[in-house]
């Protein structure tokens, strides 16, 4: 006689597993941060204040940023530029701590992975998920929206209880925020805290087999704190936040070439130049673009001079930059004639001397620098510049990058 013997492994299903219901390790890629350790992030946070009583303020001694407003229709935003982006069958994770969550009168406060519409008062048309603190209606809801379109609104007197008794939630205590999903378009989300030390999951929504369409319309979004008051006054803080991919990102990327390759003439020694810009096209929000290397030739006959040449992140231009899309991606270019020049600088993220007696090519390892070209809360792009300065009169430059790109 025979016996099959059944040799199946199962795991609960608990935060021990990760959205995909895979083992979770300690083997997380981190995409986006954010620290409040020394300053407001202003190179990497987009922030608007709105209203005479609003404020925003950095707390040196607690490491965060104070919210606050006090009359009708004032709001503070703070979002990041950058968003974290989802690669297809790898969980992804956002976490999100706070301090004075509390339902204080006609006051709302948000806190999540999301955006809305770019033009004030920035509260319609969500897309993403946010918990929020709403003073106006008293409930404190978790939410999930497809290109405003409200898909999941979860208040806690529906939330799982099993695993912590949410009454105990002191919400004017600070708090850790942490969700976790699989989009593919139709995954499930799950939102939870972090108490003593343990993920405690309140909340499982699932577009599989339950909605007609995605859930969110991108999976590529940016970090987002707000309040807003309805004819209250409250406060809110923002202290640290980040997002990470459940694996390593693979080198799925796509690159373009971008070429200056007509002579400028750079007349005006110790006057910077811009040679070629780019940016996020406004049609596109989640893209990570890397620069890979810049190459510099002075052509000039009969003196090459020497030169330096800087990467740098929203200089001011004499003349407003005409940018071309570049067909099938998310990019957008422009290139500097030799009639602009470098009104302000921006902030200098890298940078090399050139010689004139030979071609300057520089490779970068930019793929892990968070300042990069980013999208803020209004539609805006960041953009980069490449910028020479000479160190003689008229010199002619040719120059060209490479670079490439993740969405």
């Amino acid at each position: 006689m025979s016996y099959i013997y059944s040799n199946k492994i199962q795991y609960e299903d608990t935060s021990n597993l990760d959205a995909f219901g895979r083992l979770r390790t300690s083997n997380v890629t981190s995409l986006l941060e954010y620290k409040h350790t020394h300053d407001k992030l202003p190179l990497i946070v987009d922030e608007l204040v709105s209203g005479a009583g609003a404020t925003s303020s950095f707390n040196a001694t607690y490491s965060e940023v104070n919210m606050s407003v006090t009359n009708n229709g004032e709001y503070v935003i703070r979002q990041g530029k950058s968003r974290g982006i989802y690669q297809p069958g790898k969980g992804q994770i956002i976490e999100a701590s706070m301090g004075r969550f509390d339902l204080q009168t006609n006051v709302i406060k948000r806190v999540g992975y999301y955006t809305s519409t770019t033009t004030a008062p920035y509260n319609s048309s969500f897309d993403g998920f946010f918990l929020e603190s709403n003073g106006v209606n008293n409930t404190i809801t978790f939410q999930i929206w497809v290109s405003g379109t409200n898909i999941l609104t979860s208040g806690t007197s529906s939330w799982l209880t099993t695993d912590y008794d949410v009454s105990l939630i002191d919400w004017s205590k600070t708090q850790l925020v942490l969700v976790d999903f699989q989009w593919l378009g139709v995954g499930r989300v799950r939102f939870g805290l972090v108490i003593d030390g343990q993920t405690r999951i309140f909340v499982t929504n699932s577009g599989s087999n339950n909605l007609n369409n995605v859930y969110m319309k991108s999976p590529n979004q940016p970090v987002r704190y707000e309040i807003r008051s309805s004819g209250g006054s409250g406060t809110f803080n923002m202290i640290c936040s980040q997002i990470s991919l459940e694996g390593t990102v693979n080198s799925l990327q796509k690159s373009v070439f971008i070429d200056n390759f007509t002579a400028r003439t750079l007349a005006t020694a110790g006057t910077k130049y811009p040679l070629i810009g780019y940016r996020i096209n406004s049609n596109y929000g989640g893209t990570n673009i890397t620069l890979s290397d810049i190459q510099t030739l002075n052509i000039t006959s009969p003196s090459k001079a020497d030169f330096y040449v800087t990467v740098e992140l929203n200089p001011v231009l004499s003349a407003t930059p005409a940018f071309t899309n570049i067909t099938n991606s998310p990019i957008d270019y422009a290139l500097g004639t030799g009639a602009q020049t470098i009104t302000t600088s921006g902030h200098r993220i890298a940078g090399f001397l050139g010689s004139g007696n030979a071609t300057q090519v520089d490779a970068f390892e930019f793929k892990d620098n968070i300042l990069r070209p980013g999208i803020g809360i209004t539609g805006s792009s960041d953009q980069i510049w490449i910028c020479v300065v000479c160190s003689l009169n008229s010199q002619d430059l040719r120059s060209a990058i490479n670079l490439s790109y993740f969405e």
